[in-house]
């Protein structure tokens, strides 16, 4: 018997499509996760003289599934690392400044992104559950009011097998809790903000090749990264309702500052910038005698001036991922 309380997870990074690596993990502490091996079936479809099904063959193979867990500071580096790339990052003092932006270029001709291996070990006395040749298509942030910072990420692949159970350890390190956040769009501090989710998503998928496997041959995008942000605010004035009728385009900073220090002077930190936000729809609406609250939708516009549409720092205490 297994708990999911005794479920280990990690990631690590592969130098290679096509060759699993487990000498560098990092383990994610995570509130659920969804990955799995799937195995499409076959049936043929010829007409034998029977009312039943045909004949049934093994169809392709594939890994796919979510992981959702309140944002560690130091976990986290690594999840962004497997959607973003490697960061560029600044250490001083040890303490370190990594900037995520969205990769401008495929990994290699046979994965979009480099290619990760997760490991779970559900702690059940059998083997370990090896997911390889994945890669992270879409990445969230989530925060809203009396709750923690959540990252949640769909994963794409794939290949997998079993290894024996592996010996794990948790990064030390505290989340962000809503009341550390602070929220500005254009010149406008954000004071009525009840919840905010900024989504990325790469639009990746799976292409299976004729040949001797079954499973993926190579994960290549299929159509244009965009980048969602949804939230709900109090209508306490119009000032956002009037950038939406004209379709401005302003920029979005979100702040997340801890509130113990790792070092004198220095924070656990998280801001996320999109040069241009532009709102996609924005009704306020009265559904009942209650404050009148906005759900409102934008997205993140690519800017020429900052060659990108969405740039994410991190300050920790890692020096590298």
């Amino acid at each position: 018997m297994s708990y999911g309380l005794d479920t280990r997870l990690g990631i690590c990074f592969q130098n290679s499509y096509g060759t699993a690596l487990t000498n560098s993990i990092h383990w994610l502490p995570f509130m659920s996760e969804g990955l799995a091996a799937t195995k499409e079936t076959i049936i043929s479809e010829n007409m034998t003289g029977r009312y039943d099904e045909g004949q049934m063959y093994e169809g392709v193979n594939e890994i796919s599934g979510s992981v959702e867990m309140e944002a560690n500071p130091i976990s986290l580096g690594a999840i962004m690392k497997a959607f973003f790339g490697q960061a560029t990052a600044v250490t001083s003092s040890g303490i370190t400044a990594h900037t995520y932006k969205p990769a401008t270029t495929d990994f290699d001709i046979f994965s979009a992104k480099r290619p990760v291996t997760f490991v779970k070990n559900t702690a059940d006395a059998g083997s370990a559950h090896l997911y390889y040749d994945t890669a992270v298509s879409k990445f969230s942030l989530s925060i809203a009011n009396g709750e923690l910072l959540s990252c949640a990420v769909d994963i794409l692949g794939g290949k997998y097998s079993q290894i024996g159970s592996m010996a794990s350890s948790l990064p030390a390190g505290q989340g962000w809790t809503w009341d550390v956040a602070s929220v500005s769009i254009g010149t406008s501090a954000q004071t009525g903000l009840r919840d905010l989710t900024i989504e990325i998503e790469e639009g990746l998928e799976t292409k299976h090749i004729v040949g001797l496997v079954k499973t993926p041959g190579r994960i290549k995008r299929s159509g244009a990264r965009t980048t969602a942000i949804n939230g709900t605010m109090i209508f306490d004035t119009q000032a956002e309702y009037q950038k939406f009728l004209s379709q401005a385009e302003r920029e979005l900073i979100v702040n997340l500052k801890g509130t113990t220090e790792i070092q004198s002077g220095y924070y656990e930190t998280l801001t996320i910038k999109c040069p241009l936000m532009r709102y996609m729809e924005f009704a306020p609406a009265a559904g009942g005698p209650e404050e009148i609250e906005v759900g409102f939708s934008a997205k993140g516009i690519y800017s020429t001036t900052s060659a990108t549409a969405i740039q994410i720092t991190l300050v920790n205490t890692q020096p590298i991922y």
